[in-house]
């Protein structure tokens, strides 16, 4: 489902054109919903290829907030920078559901580096991603408010995981309040607060646990408009 750009908000990774080298080198490996796959110190011996289902990147402050860095989608892959270059893992990668993910070792990575284009080309275009969408959340940061980033957040959601449903977008994803707090770094209060003003602007509403936005068109003229203000 694609819509009018955006600027990307986005820590939704997945990678198109990825090299089927990287699976029929690797090791199968399948990991139950909310099971923990590496965590902050781990010093790894190999990075991850998401075959099917979702990761996600989480860090927590010294309270015990939590903080989505990024979600990790079917064709993504995690970890390659710490196993490039000897760097402990600095946070939480959880199975956000039933996952199967394609484990390879780092001799067997460094082999195919030397060897094959394409595994390359795609190594590169995840740290690329990564890299960009970090810089693109600093700016998020500095130079947009809370209200905008939640326009962002549903806006890169429906591209991602929108579903045409009469004349509304269904995002094809289950996401709680406290997840998308997570996601922007908020409280929930903060969270509650401005849903609870796209609903009343019939911007988006929620039904059976299922976000729903009402007009992509609207939403997007309504966060330019926010920006205008600034």
């Amino acid at each position: 489902m694609k819509h009018t750009s955006v600027e990307e908000f986005s820590r939704i990774y997945r990678l198109d054109n990825f090299s089927k080298t990287l699976i029929e080198n690797g090791k199968e490996l399948f990991f139950k919903k909310n099971t923990v796959i590496a965590s902050p110190g781990d010093i790894m011996e190999g990075f991850y290829f998401v075959k099917e289902g979702r990761v996600i990147a989480s860090e927590f402050s010294p309270k015990g907030n939590e903080r989505i860095i990024c979600i990790l989608e079917k064709s993504s892959i995690f970890l390659e920078s710490n196993v490039l270059f000897d760097v402990p893992v600095f946070c939480y990668f959880e199975a956000s559901e039933d996952t199967t993910l394609v484990f390879m070792k780092k001799e067997e990575l460094l082999n195919l580096l030397s060897t094959d284009l394409n595994v390359t080309l795609f190594l590169l275009q995840s740290l690329t991603k990564k890299f960009y969408s970090n810089m693109n959340h600093v700016d998020e940061l500095l130079y947009h408010d809370t209200e905008w980033g939640m326009c962002n957040l549903f806006l890169t959601f429906a591209e991602n995981f929108g579903v045409e449903e009469d004349t509304k977008i269904k995002l094809n994803i289950k996401i709680s309040q406290q997840f998308i707090s997570n996601l922007l770094g908020i409280n929930r209060i903060t969270t509650l607060r401005i849903i609870k003003k796209l609903k009343e602007l019939m911007l988006i509403e929620q039904t059976n646990g299922y976000y729903y936005i009402k007009d992509i068109q609207k939403l997007t003229d309504y966060q330019t408009m926010l920006q205008s203000q600034l």
